[in-house]
């Protein structure tokens, strides 16, 4: 856990040396658009996951 937490300090000290934001990273409008679009995405799978479990859980039972 503790290593974690180190490597995350590193990383933001790596971005910040190199003038990058994350708050600028994450508010951009493609940003926002790709986070929706795995969103989605995720959930039409998992829609499908349990969709799949009720069919099976319906023909056992």
């Amino acid at each position: 856990m503790l290593k974690l937490v180190i490597y995350i300090v590193v990383a933001l000290l790596v971005l910040s040396f190199f003038g990058i934001s994350l708050q600028h990273i994450v508010d951009s409008p493609t940003t926002q658009t790709n986070f929706h679009y795995l969103g989605n995405l995720l959930q039409r799978g998992w829609d499908d996951i349990v969709q799949q479990v009720t069919g099976i859980w319906n023909s056992v039972v």
